[in-house]
Parts: C-alpha cells; sequence; structure tokens
C-alpha cells in the first residue's frame, strides 16, 4: 500500500531478520512509498487512495479482516471441544466426524439433534452451546 509522509521528520524502519540481515529504510518528509499496511500505520503515515481500491477507511472492513487457514479453524474447534469436561481427544474426534465446523455442531444443538452416544457429553455440550 502507498503512504506519504506528511510529517515533519524522517520516518525510519527496518525490514529483515536474524539470519537473513536487516535493512534499514527512510521515508523523507513528503515523499511517497509502497510499504506494507501495518509499517505505514505504525509510522503515523498517511494512506494514499489507489486506482480501483475505493476510499480507504480508518476502520477496517469486512473485507479487510485475514483469513483464517482451515486447519487453523479445525485445530481450535477441537481444542475448544476437549476443553469441555467429560470430552477427550477421542470424544472430540468422534464429534467433529459427524460435525466437521463449528457452526455445524451449533445448528445440531439449536435443532435439539444427538450429538454424541454419550448422554453427559451431550448435556455439557448443550449447556455450552444453549447459553
Amino acid at each position: 500500500m502507498k503512504f506519504k509522509n506528511e510529517t515533519e521528520e524522517n520516518a525510519k524502519y527496518r525490514i529483515g531478520g536474524y539470519k537473513s540481515g536487516y535493512n534499514w529504510y527512510t521515508i523523507r518528509p513528503g515523499e511517497i512509498a509502497e510499504i506494507p499496511d501495518h509499517i505505514g500505520y505504525a509510522l503515523k503515515l498517511t494512506p494514499i487512495k489507489e486506482e480501483n481500491k475505493g476510499v480507504i477507511n480508518d476502520e477496517p472492513s469486512e473485507e479487510d479482516e485475514p483469513n483464517v487457514d482451515a486447519s487453523f479453524q479445525k485445530e481450535a474447534y477441537k481444542k475448544m471441544l476437549i476443553d469441555i469436561d467429560g470430552i477427550g481427544k477421542k470424544t472430540a474426534k468422534d464429534i467433529m466426524e459427524n460435525y466437521p465446523t463449528e457452526k455445524d455442531l451449533r445448528e445440531a444443538v439449536q435443532d435439539g439433534k444427538e450429538i454424541h452416544k454419550r448422554d453427559d457429553v451431550d448435556a455439557a455440550i448443550k449447556e455450552i452451546f444453549e447459553a
């Protein structure tokens, strides 16, 4: 994204890492630079409107939200199930086979379906999702 330095001071930032080495960059007052969003906002630079992008808002929109990996969502879902009393890894795996996403599980609870063959597991899940 393009940013303009409208301050009276030079803006300095570095990119790189320990093994690859660091590179320092300077953006002088009035200069326009193409830099990552998080660096531009951290340096309090002014975002420049780009063609075909529309107006830039200070508030993030739904489109700006990062996409979360499906594997990360599954791990978070599995951990959430394991954190429920009475549910271990095997029980969580059984539940995830029938209800692969948390959304599916919520819908099943709302519809009053049987979640697992054990009544105590059903009761614990319904207690959490109906609250």
